[in-house]
């Protein structure tokens, strides 16, 4: 992962804070489905989750299916919905066609948190070593989450999860 694709996690008071940067793709995604499955799994206590994709240049599906699967973590544990920022019009054309509007506070506005002014315990999440078959069951868990968010998602990406599901097999 190069210094511009990274992922930054924070727990601070009770909010789980994610400051994601550069471009999001399922190559570069195994640090933050690591860190998702350690929030279900409730190692991390979170009373709320704000996003910050103010410096993302680009982001693919299965991103978008793994901040799906934050806001599901969200509903499941009775949380307010996750606060997302988001400046960037092609990113937010792309959450709100995805109808992640309806899982997230969408708020098209900067955080007013750059890099260099991140609190201290801030820490970068690293990529995790994910066989072929971890990395395939990734891309299906954060597709079926998209799927889940309504019916225009799940006619876009149903045949996405089926072929999936096929090759896993």
């Amino acid at each position: 992962m190069s210094e511009q694709e990274q992922i930054l996690f924070a727990s601070i008071n009770n909010c789980c804070y994610f400051k994601l940067c550069g471009e999001l793709r399922y190559t570069n995604a195994t640090g933050m489905d690591d860190l998702i499955e350690r929030l279900f799994s409730t190692s991390i206590q979170c009373g709320q989750v704000v996003i910050d994709l103010n410096q993302a240049t680009f982001i693919d599906s299965t991103y978008v299916g793994l901040l799906a699967s934050l806001a599901r973590y969200c509903h499941q544990q009775q949380l307010p919905k996750p606060t997302l920022f988001s400046t960037q019009s092609e990113i937010n054309e792309l959450l709100f066609g995805l109808c992640l509007d309806q899982a997230f506070q969408i708020i098209q506005q900067p955080t007013n948190l750059p890099l260099s002014n991140l609190p201290a315990d801030i820490t970068s999440i690293a990529a995790q070593s994910y066989s072929e078959q971890q990395q395939g069951s990734m891309i299906l868990r954060a597709h079926q989450a998209l799927i889940e968010l309504n019916d225009k998602n799940k006619a876009e990406f149903q045949p996405v999860v089926n072929l999936l599901k096929q090759q896993l097999k």
